[in-house]
């Protein structure tokens, strides 16, 4: 049978048609749609029926492939978690915000792979996230707390359903969240002991040495410090300065701040104000003030206590029987220097070195150290001229001056020593004994200057003439009577004579020599 061109026309059309309407049948074609069509699905649906997700998506009959699968264009590829919030806007808008380095979406927690198990909360919050640490109390049941779509996802719970422990004075403060202010849901109630300097400005300033953890002295969940009981507890009871006088001083916290114990030595100042120490670098009170003595009754240690290359004792400083309280005050270690100092004992004497030019500074005589000041100076130090020219008796300076003014003492003159000289030949001399001697160099005469000097042997009277009596010295001494008698004439001179009137004590009565 032979079709014509129009016959052939017509089937195309057809076919045209009915290819048409198999691509648009769901927009128009009246029956119901079908599930899982048996057409067309993957032979991999038979498990994929079966697993959680799709089993809760599928089963009542109200969602199709085709709500979530782009049949046309993706088959039964996956297609993500996009076509969740079709359905599920509240719950995509607050979603869970998954792992730091990931975030997670529906497909996270909400399995539809068969051989796939439906994770727990733990499977991924065992372990610390970037800033979050790992869930390691309160594992189970995360949902009592947390609510995972909603805007409110923390549900604070009770924690006195479980735990007993109270701690009503802590959690009295504005803002507080209770348990919460110390302890981490999530954390070990250990790490709450670290917690406590998050808000204690003060415990966090000043952390307490040797006091590494709060709860040493704050009983948790009650948090009031038991005062020096608790001290006792660890310390001892400890002996006290002056305990039994001073109330204060029994009480620990009076000097150790229970935040800052290490700050006691200057905890002084809290009482005692008006006393200003300065002890050179030891400027704390506990320097000399034991604050826990062996005796609490000694109420300062020795100075010789750390002074010991001073002096062993402190009564035997710059002098016997001086204590060292007598230059220095208590409080006020550092004394006057130079005369100043001196002045207190020796008034006297530098009132006098204060007229003598090179006297006036007492170390220049007595050293620079005052604890073992010289006690006799040898003048020669500086008066060395002086010194090297005295004659035998002289060498004793202080026998005619006085020391610190170094003027002659009143009254030391040359009769004071030489008063049988004094009355000699030469009493009458104008300018004393100066006129033949001196004390010491370098001025004066060096030796007595001879009788001649004074005595011309033209102007002398009488027998003086004789050229045989030219050595005065040999009838004159300089500070006695003249020797004129016979034994003086007949002994040297005139032996020839020792006959010659016999009866005449002296030879002068009739050999004159005066005129």
């Amino acid at each position: 049978m032979k079709f014509g061109w129009k016959t052939w026309v017509a089937v195309g059309l057809t076919l045209a048609l009915v290819c048409v309407g198999v691509a648009t049948r769901d927009r128009w074609w009246p029956h119901p749609r079908v599930t899982a069509p048996e057409e067309g699905v993957p032979a991999s649906w038979a498990q994929f029926k079966t697993s959680t997700g799709h089993e809760a998506h599928l089963k009542t009959g109200k969602v199709t492939c085709s709500d979530c699968h782009d049949l046309a264009r993706d088959g039964f590829k996956n297609p993500g978690s996009a076509p969740c919030a079709r359905c599920h806007a509240t719950e995509a808008k607050t979603g869970h915000g998954g792992k730091v380095e990931a975030k997670a979406e529906c497909l996270t927690c909400h399995v539809f792979a068969p051989t796939e198990k439906a994770p727990v909360c733990m499977d991924c919050h065992a372990k610390a996230e970037g800033k979050l640490p790992g869930i390691v109390h309160h594992k189970t049941d995360c949902a009592s707390c947390h609510r995972p779509h909603q805007a409110l996802s923390i549900v604070a719970a009770d924690c006195t359903s479980c735990h007993k422990e109270r701690a009503p004075e802590h959690a009295a403060h504005a803002g507080s969240q209770a348990c919460a202010d110390c302890h981490n849901p999530h954390e070990s109630a250990a790490v709450a002991e670290a917690s406590c300097v998050g808000c204690h400005e003060q415990a966090r300033q000043a952390p307490a040495a040797g006091h590494p953890k709060c709860e040493g002295c704050h009983e948790p969940h009650s948090f009031v410090a038991t005062g020096t009981s608790t001290c006792v507890g660890c310390h001892g009871n400890k002996p006290t300065l002056l305990a039994s006088t001073e109330p204060k001083h029994a009480i620990c916290i009076s000097c150790h701040a229970p935040h800052d114990p290490g700050s006691a030595a200057s905890s002084c100042k809290g009482c005692h104000q008006d006393v200003s120490v300065a002890h050179g670098s030891q400027g704390a009170c506990v320097s000399c003030h034991k604050p826990h003595p062996a005796n609490p009754l000694l109420k300062v240690q020795a100075c010789t206590t750390c002074h010991g290359a001073i002096a062993n004792a402190d009564t035997k400083v710059h002098g016997p029987g001086l204590s060292c309280d007598s230059c220095h005050h208590p409080h006020d270690f550092t004394p006057p220097r130079g005369a100043g100092l001196c002045v207190t004992c020796h008034a006297t004497e530098t009132a006098r070195a204060a007229s003598s030019q090179g006297h006036r500074v007492c170390a220049t005589c007595h050293g620079t150290d005052i604890h073992r000041p010289v006690p006799s100076p040898g003048c020669a130090t500086c008066h060395k001229a002086e010194a090297s020219s005295a004659p035998p008796g002289h060498q004793a300076c202080v026998s005619c001056h006085e020391p610190h003014s170094a003027t002659q003492k009143a009254g030391a003159t040359c009769v004071t020593c030489h008063a049988k000289e004094a009355k000699g030949n030469h009493e009458s001399v104008k300018a004393g004994c100066a006129t033949c001697h001196r004390p010491h160099g370098p001025g004066g005469p060096a030796t007595p200057p001879g009788c001649v000097t004074c005595h011309a042997r033209a102007t002398l009277p009488a027998l003086h003439s004789v050229a045989a009596h030219a050595n005065c010295a040999s009838c004159h001494s300089s500070h006695g009577p003249t020797r004129s008698d016979r034994a003086t004439c007949t002994t040297g001179c005139h032996a020839d004579r020792r006959t010659h009137q016999t009866d005449a004590p002296v030879c002068s009565g009739c050999h004159v020599f005066q005129r």
